[in-house]
């Protein structure tokens, strides 16, 4: 080799070290556009993880001792491939159910999620005749039209957790490209899919909880998913992802509260079992045999009970976790309280009763009566506060719920009539 090589070689890889280290300066005095992960899209900054994979479903007392006790994801491949629903769902058999005139189903307007954008609803079957042209895409409990194809996953035939019910499944259905903002949810969470691809990306709320924002509503975060910028979420740039590609016929554990954003590809299908984390943690103070028996694959979604939100919110601590989540970085007013519930209302102002309940709930949110409610408060609330403020809340929920499907059934009519006269013209 010769001289000037050598010469050249010292030279260049002087520079570069200087570069890195002016770089290592730069990043240590604290300037994070210069960071992995900036401007990219969410998940990019940090360090990647590896969850457990495994090629059956645990049975159910090793799920739950094990994984939701542990708080720790799984994915479970091609666990759900004999499921009628992976089988048989093509357009072209959805479209020969009979699918009862009277119902809708809820979709969302926009691929790249939003939480203040339009939703709609309409006939299953206009659904199906729209989805591949437009932006909308299904959001919505799965239909009862649907259940009997829908295997329960055997991870979740405990006895008791059957019996008690579910609080939700959830049907997610789109022509791909549906892009989730940052959130939580508030149940602990089995993922099954039935068409397409998706992928996740999910940080731990023990280690990274603090990195992140997500008071909007104690459930989501304002951060945009395809820019990620780290002068405002410095904290990602030292988070934990977890990675997770899932295909039909593969289900992913998602634990209670875990922070998490999802991509959809092609055509794509898939239910969420959502289940009341502290009842199905109460049930590992029993004994073994509670959870045990073989799977039974005939058991399907329409001999499950589907409880709603109500169901955990009859356990305090779900109550707790959430509104600690709504105030853990901002304290809230009065009026912000309010708005949360605008925002869940089609109907635009809350009607009196409901505005008068919220008043209530918040007297006994505000212990120390300065106008706001705080971290310290929700720390400090006695149970039997909670308890009045879980019974106000359920009633709440339960009464907006009822005026929000009365507003969708209206707007379905409507939307049916304008049809019938373009018909006739």
């Amino acid at each position: 080799m010769s001289l000037c090589i050598i010469v050249w070689q010292v030279v260049i890889l002087t520079c570069l070290s200087s570069l890195s280290g002016a770089s290592q300066k730069e990043e240590k005095n604290g300037d994070p556009t210069i960071l992995k992960g900036h401007l990219q899209p969410f998940g990019e900054s940090g360090q990647r993880r590896e969850i457990e994979v495994r090629n059956d479903f645990p049975e159910p007392y090793d799920f739950l001792k094990n994984y939701l006790k542990k708080s720790k994801p799984v994915k479970l491949p091609g666990v759900m491939r004999d499921s009628r629903a992976v089988r048989l769902w093509t357009d072209a058999y959805l479209m020969s159910l009979d699918v009862p005139a009277d119902t809708v189903v809820g979709l969302e307007t926009k691929k790249k999620e939003n939480r203040s954008q339009e939703t709609t609803s309409m006939h299953f079957h206009e659904f199906l005749k729209i989805y591949n042209q437009t932006e909308h895409y299904m959001v919505d409990d799965v239909p009862k039209y649907l259940r009997p194809d829908v295997m329960v996953p055997c991870s979740l035939q405990c006895p008791e957790l059957v019996e008690q019910g579910f609080a939700f499944a959830m049907m997610w259905f789109s022509s791909g490209g549906t892009n989730s903002v940052v959130h939580t949810d508030a149940f602990d969470n089995l993922n099954c899919l039935l068409r397409g691809q998706k992928s996740f990306v999910m940080m731990d709320p023990a280690r990274d909880r603090d990195k992140i924002d997500i008071s909007h509503n104690g459930a989501y975060s304002a951060v945009d998913v395809d820019s990620v910028d780290l002068t405002k979420f410095p904290g990602l740039a030292d988070a934990e992802f977890y990675h997770v590609n899932v295909t039909a016929g593969d289900c992913l554990y998602i634990p209670y509260r875990w922070i998490h954003q999802v991509r959809s590809f092609n055509s794509n299908v898939a239910v969420n079992f959502w289940w009341d984390h502290y009842s199905s943690s109460d049930l590992l103070d029993r004994d073994e045999a509670v959870c045990q028996g073989q799977c039974d694959r005939s058991l399907t979604l329409d001999k499950v009970e589907l409880n709603g939100q109500d169901s955990s919110m009859d356990n305090l601590g779900s109550l707790k976790d959430w509104m600690r989540d709504v105030v853990i970085n901002n304290p809230m007013t009065i009026e912000m309280v309010k708005d949360m519930f605008r925002d869940e209302y089609a109907g635009g102002e809350l009607p009196e009763i409901a505005d008068k309940l919220l008043n209530e709930v918040f007297e006994k949110l505000d212990l120390n009566k300065d106008g706001q409610y705080t971290i310290d408060d929700n720390e400090e609330i006695p149970d039997e506060n909670w308890e009045t403020i879980r019974d106000d809340v359920s009633a709440l929920t339960s009464m907006l719920e009822e005026d929000n499907l009365k507003f969708e059934r209206e707007e379905y009519a409507q939307y049916v009539e304008a049809d019938r006269k373009r018909e006739e013209l």
